[in-house]
This record gives C-alpha cells, sequence and structure tokens, in this order.
C-alpha cells in the first residue's frame, strides 16, 4: 500500500469516527431549533396554527409582509441545501471509488 493510500484510509477512518457525534449533534441542534419555534414563533414552524389564523382572519398585516418576504427566502436555503446535500452525495461516491481501488490493489498483490 503506498503512502498517499494509507493517509486517506487514516482520514477515512477519522472522518467515519467523527461522524456519530457530529450527527447527533446536529440533530439536537434541529429539533432544539423546531421546539424553540413552535414556542416562540408558530408563524414560522406550525402550518395547522397558520391555517386556523387564515380562517379566521386574524394574521396582522406586518405578520404577512414578513411571510411574503421570507418565503423566497426560505425557498432558496431548501434548494442551496438540497444542492449541498447532493454535492457531498458526490465526494461521498468519489471517496468509495479510491476506498474499493485500495481493497482492489491490496487484493491483486496477494
Amino acid at each position: 500500500m503506498t503512502s498517499q493510500e494509507k493517509k486517506f484510509l487514516a482520514k477515512r477512518q477519522a472522518f467515519v469516527n467523527s461522524w456519530q457525534k457530529l450527527a447527533i449533534a446536529m440533530l439536537a441542534v434541529l429539533g432544539i431549533l423546531l421546539a424553540w419555534l413552535f414556542i416562540r414563533s408558530a408563524y414560522l414552524a406550525n402550518p395547522f396554527f397558520v391555517a386556523n389564523a387564515l380562517k379566521e382572519d386574524s394574521i396582522a398585516k406586518s405578520t404577512m409582509e414578513l411571510s411574503t418576504i421570507i418565503l423566497p427566502i426560505l425557498v432558496w436555503v431548501l434548494f442551496i441545501s438540497v444542492i449541498i446535500f447532493v454535492l457531498y452525495g458526490f465526494a461521498i461516491i468519489s471517496n468509495e471509488k479510491k476506498y474499493l481501488a485500495i481493497i482492489n490493489n491490496l487484493q491483486k498483490g496477494k
């Protein structure tokens, strides 16, 4: 195995070892953010609250204006998030190809 392949495997092992803690932390932050939004700003997180307020015509004009401003921003954030996710998938597949090449090299050496 070359030194470059050893470095790649060491980096991969470090990433794999850190992923579980990072993923749990991200899920916790997302859960806390969602709970906070439900409590502090139901208009942003609770569609049933918004639907009820629309039926009762109880949404202030300033809130409606803010909502119409925030909606395009949220759509852009959604699309950017999906793009990042897809690009991350390309990186994962690229790493897997390297990993499989290393395994194939090791098998040929036997």
